[in-house]
Parts: structure tokens; C-alpha cells; sequence
């Protein structure tokens, strides 16, 4: 057995120890197959943040069952695109909730098709696990609904007192997705709340629309008020696009971005505007670590040597998080139980606490949100560094 396997079982051991005390696992599953469903967006905006989960979640799925599956039964992925729409998101969260009677969902990225389906979850009584989604106060919105990630709140906080100490941030102006929900909310509540902390003048604040590729008067009007940075809620396309153009116009000010910012494809879109950039991450793939290294050759060699976001690190250690789930609670996988195995599934997520993954360490909070593990990044050379003080 490979030294990556042997780390992972001693994770899970150490995962399964953190518990409260459960029932005993089973010794075996019924059935051929135990069914997790996942959701990605592998089409439409930030396809890079589905892409690379669902690396990271196969990968997973290849090892568990290499190693004989979850109580000697392979694990069957059953997999949608929902292509970032919140109306796919709601079809096929209902799909597999009722027709393919998953046992656990994994997914979405995004936290305006989060927004969208966890209100369901009380009546689909299905567990459902984010692996990339931001905006603050989403897990409140159903005990059925968790998220393997860092809301923007905790992202941004150290991120805005370390650009502000780099570069000497007194006044700013703020430019933001006026439809995406999580750069809506960072633009429009967490940053502004973060730079009154910082005594830090917001100038003004402008929006834009998903869909626009045209950021010409935004950056006009912004650099009139000739701020000391620039704020950006957006996801990464934009973001590269919007910092493209700031240097086109002979803006040289800093940028600091958001969530969904802090994705290599800000990097390979914006080149070299992109330069001195401050970002988040809530997972951080330099590590030395034998495990996370091992984790990141596999990756690469599946995505053709990218950096890569943090969704496909949380979608690996939220499948094999799952597994030790089923493992611990005793989940029968018998087609009379789904009900009460899905409830298992449920209650242990709500007791997850430092989980050891490739992620770093996994803790829910109270209301289903991970915490701890912010990394400060800076565009450096071409590549992200951590300056995390």
C-alpha cells in the first residue's frame, strides 16, 4: 500500500478519534454500490473551480475504492454539470435526492446555487456538502447544508490588513459583480466592512453584470477619484479583465480580490497586470508535506501541470471526510435506510472538527462552515506566493 494511502488512513483514524462518541461502524455495506452524488459547474463561469474538484474528488473516489471502498463496497460518483446556473442547480439537486437517492451530495461550488438549493434541504432531507462557496450565513439556511470552505469574511480579513500594510492603503474604490452572490456580498457588505476596520475611505463603488467583458468606464471613472487600490468582488475572468484594463488605462494602483478571485485562471487570463495582486486561498498546495505534494503530482498530472483552486484539495478531503462519516455512524447502505443513513451522514458532518486533509485542517463551525487554514496571497513573478505573516 503507498505511502499516500497509509497517510490517509492515519487521517481518517485521527478524524474518526475527534468525534464524539457514535455508534459503531459496520462491518460491511449492503448493495453494489454506495451512491454520492456530486455537483459541479464544468461549463460557464469558473469552470476552472469545477474542473479541478471534480479532479480531486475522482481521485478520492480511485484511492477509497483501490483500498476496498467504504466497508467493502465501491463508491459509484453520480455526476451533473449544473454549468454555474442556479435553475440546474435546483434540478438536479432534486434528481439526485429523489430519483437517484444518493446518500450524501457534494457540491456546488458558488454561493449563488447554494443560495438557491439549501432552503430545500429540509424537505429533501439530504446531506449536502459545498466545497468551494463563500458568502457568509449560507449553512443557516438549512441544518442539512454544510460547506468544506472559508466564508469571505474570514478569507478577506487578513488579506485587507496585509495589502493595506504592503502598499499603504488610505482610500480605495470598490468594483464588484452585481449578480453573483458572492462578490455581490463582498463587494456591497464584507469588504466595506473590512476597510471602516482598517480606516480605510471607500471612494466610491461601482458594479458591473456577469456577462460584461467591457470594464473601460468603470476603470475611467476610477481612476478620476485616483485611489490608492482598487477592491474587486468578482470572480477570476472578470477580475483579470477588469485588471487588464487598468493597466491599459495607466492604472498602476494595487488590486485585492475576493474569493473566487484567488483562482490560478486570474494569473493565466491577466499575465502580467496582474503582478503584486493580493488574494485568499483555503487551501495552499506549496506545502512541503509529503501528503499534500503526492496530492498535487496527481493533479498535475490530470490537468496538464496547472496550478489549481482549492476545490479540487476541499473536494478530495470532503469525500474521504464522508467515507470516515459512513464508517463511524454505522451507515447500512440499505435501500430501507436511506433515510436514516442520510441523517447519520448528517449529524457527523455537524461534528467534524480538525479533520487532517490535503486542505489543511477541517473544523465545522456552528452553523456548517469550515474555519481556519486563510492563506495571504501574492501575485509574485506569475505564480501566487504566500506572504501570510
Amino acid at each position: 500500500m503507498g505511502n499516500r494511502v497509509m497517510s490517509l488512513l492515519t487521517a481518517t483514524a485521527v478524524f474518526a478519534a475527534l468525534f464524539v462518541a457514535a455508534s459503531p461502524a459496520s462491518a460491511e455495506l449492503s448493495g453494489r454500490s454506495v451512491k454520492i452524488g456530486v455537483m459541479y459547474p464544468l461549463t460557464g463561469k469558473g469552470n476552472a473551480w469545477g474542473e479541478n474538484a471534480q479532479i480531486g474528488v475522482q481521485l478520492a473516489t480511485e484511492e477509497i475504492n483501490a483500498a476496498g471502498g467504504i466497508g467493502g463496497v465501491p463508491i459509484k460518483l453520480v455526476e451533473y454539470d449544473y454549468a454555474a446556473k442556479e435553475s440546474e442547480g435546483i434540478n438536479i439537486i432534486n434528481k439526485l435526492a429523489t430519483r437517484d437517492n444518493v446518500l450524501a451530495v457534494i457540491g456546488p461550488c458558488f454561493s449563488s446555487v447554494v443560495e438557491v438549493i439549501y432552503p430545500l434541504l429540509d424537505r429533501l432531507k439530504v446531506p449536502v456538502i459545498s466545497y468551494c462557496s463563500a458568502k457568509p450565513g449560507l449553512s443557516k439556511l438549512s441544518a442539512w447544508g454544510f460547506r468544506n470552505s472559508l466564508t469571505s469574511d474570514k478569507q478577506l480579513g487578513p488579506v485587507v490588513s496585509a495589502w493595506k500594510k504592503a502598499y499603504g492603503i488610505n482610500k480605495v474604490v470598490i468594483i464588484h459583480d452585481l449578480e453573483d452572490a458572492v462578490s455581490k456580498a463582498e463587494g456591497s457588505k464584507v469588504l466595506p466592512f473590512l476597510f471602516k476596520n482598517e480606516d480605510i475611505e471607500v471612494l466610491d463603488t461601482m458594479t458591473y453584470r456577469t456577462e460584461d467583458t467591457d470594464f473601460s468606464a468603470q476603470i475611467t471613472k476610477a481612476k478620476s477619484m485616483n485611489p490608492d487600490g482598487v477592491a474587486l468582488g468578482a470572480c477570476y475572468q472578470q477580475a483579470a479583465g477588469i485588471v487588464k484594463e487598468m493597466r491599459r488605462q495607466g492604472m498602476e494602483q494595487p488590486v485585492v480580490g475576493g474569493a473566487c478571485a484567488g483562482a490560478p485562471g486570474f494569473i493565466e487570463l491577466g499575465g502580467k497586470s496582474t503582478e503584486g495582486s493580493y488574494m485568499s486561498t483555503a487551501a495552499w498546495m506549496d506545502d512541503p508535506s509529503m501528503m499534500v505534494q503526492d496530492f498535487v503530482k496527481k493533479v498535475h498530472a490530470r490537468n496538464g501541470g496547472k496550478q489549481f483552486p482549492y476545490s479540487a484539495p476541499r473536494g478530495y478531503d470532503t469525500l474521504y471526510i464522508t467515507k470516515g462519516c459512513m464508517e463511524k455512524y454505522g451507515v447500512t447502505n440499505k435501500k430501507d435506510d436511506l433515510e436514516s443513513d442520510r441523517d447519520k451522514i448528517r449529524q457527523c458532518w455537524s461534528e467534524v472538527k480538525g479533520y487532517p486533509g490535503v486542505s489543511g485542517s477541517t473544523t465545522m463551525n456552528e452553523v456548517g462552515d469550515g474555519s481556519g487554514g486563510i492563506r495571504v496571497l501574492k501575485v509574485v513573478d506569475g505564480k501566487f506566493a504566500d506572504v501570510s505573516e
